[in-house]
């Protein structure tokens, strides 16, 4: 049987980062007109920390439904799997709509508990933006919910371009209204309801119909609700880190939560175009092997996944230690983000880039557990670790500041991929074979040559001052993929399974 991992892998990581490249642009138009101010300190608060919670909440969702409709598509009618997941649609606006209403009500002291530092002038605006966002917990959880009935429909490709309306409609809010922060707080949240209607034509091509009876009853979304805490705390680590780190980030000085924001916003996006792009293409298929119980080709998978992901991310880690503050420079040093918030923001980025096998074990591993339906133990060990964060954000934040907050995201991050790299291999058997362990191995050799071409153009003044990074950078990835080329690294994106 010929394994399209690879070729959908490559599809879907072009689609997201096309998506991503608008959300990077929308960053940079941001950083321009806002900088790193006590007003952006209070938007990257009050709306960046609950739309990583609240797509946290949806991604949970989604990872829960995903095999549950997997197995009534294969092994169920198409009438009850229609009831089914109309059902569990009604049952999520219900509940999200009950919460976003008591969050608007609630708004005042829910802005102290979400913003504990900002200054007493700005607080009639944090509660103003407080309310205006409370109601993209609805949208955010409809989004991801039907990305996942997309995913299972090997509909890819749309399920990663919906935020790309989403990222143009933020810009233009930009460039229009300037810096207008409640105008963008409504528009942001509009546009979370767009991204779940564009979805929906695909859900009608597919012919389910939508018949909305709440049915407390119903054993499956039972166990769906009772499984979300479990997948919300397992697999939303990174993104609760980079909460805890902000809220500490508001008792330093103006400008600290909004640098952290920019600088793991960049990281994130990145990486996320091919960590997210790997999970989307790898989950469907990992539930339908663990339904099987299909250990070996899990194992396979895989071993697979980590080679293709590790082959792009290696060289990213690499750039970024040699060119971390170079990349702020070019990418949001302009209008009111000056030089101090880069000298900010490019430590951040540096040291939340460590944390980026953390972030790939994070999203791969936990995906393998819910597949098998083991929710507890992925929350039982993100517990432990944002205890973990909490105590080395309240250690080093005064001490250390921003590089302190950042690096103990990081090793966190780190120890949970240690930690589940081991319960994952008593689960499933051993997937770190020797066969990966020789092809890590051979990634030395182009790695090390992409080092060599950075230190040879440092050598002879390259790369030190402006764009002039870019060259080297170039020619450091052009020789990586030569290398990698030669050696028979790049052949994992087009193997086929037996």
């Amino acid at each position: 049987m010929s394994n399209k991992t690879g070729k959908n892998f490559i599809g879907v990581s072009i689609t997201i980062f096309f998506s991503k490249l608008l959300g990077f642009v929308r960053e940079i138009v941001f950083a321009s007109v806002f900088g790193t101010t006590v007003l952006t300190d209070m938007f990257q608060v009050i709306f960046s920390f609950p739309s990583l919670f609240f797509s946290s909440i949806g991604t949970a969702l989604s990872a829960v439904n995903i095999p549950d409709l997997t197995y009534f598509i294969t092994h169920r009618s198409k009438e009850e799997r229609n009831q089914y997941l109309a059902n569990l649609f009604a049952q999520v606006t219900f509940i999200a709509s009950t919460v976003a209403l008591l969050g608007i009500v609630c708004a005042p002291p829910l802005t102290q508990i979400i913003a504990p530092g900002l200054s007493p002038e700005v607080d009639h605006i944090a509660v103003l933006l407080t309310r205006i966002m409370m109601p993209t917990l609805l949208f955010v959880s409809l989004t991801y919910l039907t990305a996942g009935v997309l995913q299972v429909h090997q509909y890819f490709l749309v399920s990663a371009s919906i935020s790309i309306p989403f990222n143009m409609l933020i810009i233009g809010a930009l460039l229009w209204k300037g810096n207008d922060l409640v105008f963008l707080g409504y528009v942001t949240t509009l546009g979370w309801l767009l991204q779940f209607l564009i979805q929906l034509p695909v859900l009608v091509r597919e012919k389910y119909q939508w018949r909305f009876k709440l049915q407390w009853s119903d054993p499956y979304i039972r166990n769906t609700f009772k499984n979300l805490l479990p997948i919300l705390l397992g697999n939303s680590l990174l993104q609760l880190c980079l909460i805890i780190d902000r809220s500490f980030a508001t008792h330093l000085s103006p400008g600290t939560a909004a640098s952290l924001a920019f600088g793991s916003n960049l990281f994130v996006t990145i990486t996320s175009v091919f960590i997210v792009a790997m999970t989307t293409v790898v989950f469907p298929r990992l539930s339908r092997y663990c339904l099987d119980s299909d250990f070996e080709r899990i194992r396979f998978l895989l071993a697979q996944a980590f080679k293709m992901l590790l082959f792009i991310l290696v060289p990213y880690l690499l750039l970024v230690i040699c060119y971390h503050k170079e990349i702020i420079t070019l990418v949001y040093q302009r209008g009111a983000f000056g030089a101090e918030s880069t000298a900010m923001t490019s430590l951040a980025f540096w040291f939340y880039s460590l944390a980026v096998v953390g972030y790939l074990c994070q999203e791969v591993y936990n995906r393998v557990f819910y597949a098998l339906k083991r929710y507890k133990i992925p929350m039982f060990f993100s517990a432990g670790c944002i205890l973990l964060n909490l105590g080395l954000d309240y250690f080093l934040y005064r001490p250390a500041g921003i590089g302190g907050l950042s690096l103990s995201t990081a090793a966190t991050m780190l120890f949970y991929a240690l930690v589940m790299s081991v319960m994952l291999t008593r689960e499933i058997g051993a997937f770190i074979n020797r066969d990966l362990l020789i092809y890590l191995f051979k990634l030395l050799f182009p790695s090390l040559a992409m080092l060599g071409v950075v230190w040879g153009f440092a050598f002879m003044g390259w790369g030190t001052s402006g764009v002039s990074f870019l060259l080297p950078l170039t020619a450091s990835i052009v020789v990586y993929l030569g290398i990698a080329y030669i050696l028979g690294l790049i052949k994992v994106f087009f193997l086929k399974e037996v």
